[in-house]
């Protein structure tokens, strides 16, 4: 499989990396170094900055990104549906609700991903619809 992502199935690998905490093969494969990716919490400015975030701040939380749904490519742009899986590892909140060690939430969101010239994420923005 080469980089970039171009298919179904290569969204799905990016997912399945992610979930893994392979980090390496994200941004070798599917980001661009300087990625800028608006989540629930804050905008994250390229490589360093994710990685300190999934391995820092968002660590106490094992997220879990579903089955890619609902894809649709455009010209130089992905969008998609994703559930994820949220399971707390430690008192704490997220996008400013409280939760405690052991609880699971649970979210919709739909994905717009900008892709640069070799097929790489360079601008990721989740849209959070429901948590519960």
């Amino acid at each position: 499989m080469g980089a970039g992502i171009r298919t179904v199935a290569d969204v799905e690998a990016f997912f399945q990396a992610f979930n893994a905490g392979d980090y390496e093969t994200l941004f070798a494969k599917y980001m661009a170094e300087d990625c800028s990716w608006s989540a629930s919490e804050k905008v994250l400015e390229g490589r360093h900055e994710m990685l300190d975030y999934w391995t820092k701040s968002h660590s106490p939380i094992r997220e879990t990104l579903g089955r890619p749904e609902n894809v649709v490519f455009g010209e130089g742009r992905v969008y998609l549906q994703v559930e994820i899986r949220l399971e707390f590892r430690e008192d704490g909140s997220f996008c400013g609700r409280p939760y405690k060690k052991g609880e699971v939430a649970t979210m919709r969101c739909a994905d717009y991903y900008e892709l640069n010239g070799e097929n790489k994420i360079r601008r990721g923005v989740v849209y959070q619809r429901s948590l519960g």
